[in-house]
């Protein structure tokens, strides 16, 4: 299993993962009964028309920028599901990849973050920063796993230590 060669790179793109998905899936099902689970998550419509209202804006565009939100997290999902497929394969540019969806969640928290400070909310402003500090370590653990990968197949009989042609005995 090739996830095995990279258990900090799985770990982050698992997580990641679900942390997206499943906060997308809180837009659209907050304080519902899903098949057989009572879903309670975070009520966002409530928050939402006290936001709209304090921006003066028609609160019939709360569930739409709902699905809006919901729709760009279950993106920053796939690009990990990306990710997670590469890393499963065995194929090169897991780090690229997740490097990628790192950046693309660091950008959504950042437009989160300017929401939060438009509406006021400091208190989702200190967990959205927080989110992004935690990304950036996610990022760090991946270059240092890729780093140190690299370096143990260097040291290794790998095709990238050989040396062309052949030492003959």
């Amino acid at each position: 299993m090739h996830a095995l060669r990279q258990p900090i790179t799985a770990v982050v793109i698992v997580f990641w993962f679900f942390f997206w998905l499943l906060n997308g899936l809180d837009k659209f099902f907050a304080r519902q009964d899903v098949v057989f689970l009572h879903w309670w998550g975070n009520h966002r419509v409530e928050k939402f028309t006290m936001y709209f209202d304090r921006l003066a804006l028609d609160p019939a565009y709360v569930q739409a920028t709902l699905i809006f939100a919901g729709s760009v997290e279950f993106a920053a999902a796939g690009f990990f599901v990306w990710a997670g497929g590469r890393l499963m394969q065995g194929r090169p540019g897991v780090a690229y990849r997740t490097d990628l969806a790192i950046t693309v969640s660091i950008v959504v928290f950042l437009g989160f973050t300017i929401f939060d400070v438009i509406v006021g909310d400091r208190a989702e402003l200190l967990e959205h920063s927080t989110y992004i500090g935690v990304l950036l370590v996610s990022f760090l653990a991946v270059a240092a796993e890729s780093f140190f990968h690299h370096l143990r197949d260097l040291d290794s009989q790998s095709t990238l230590n050989r040396q062309f042609p052949p030492k003959t005995q």
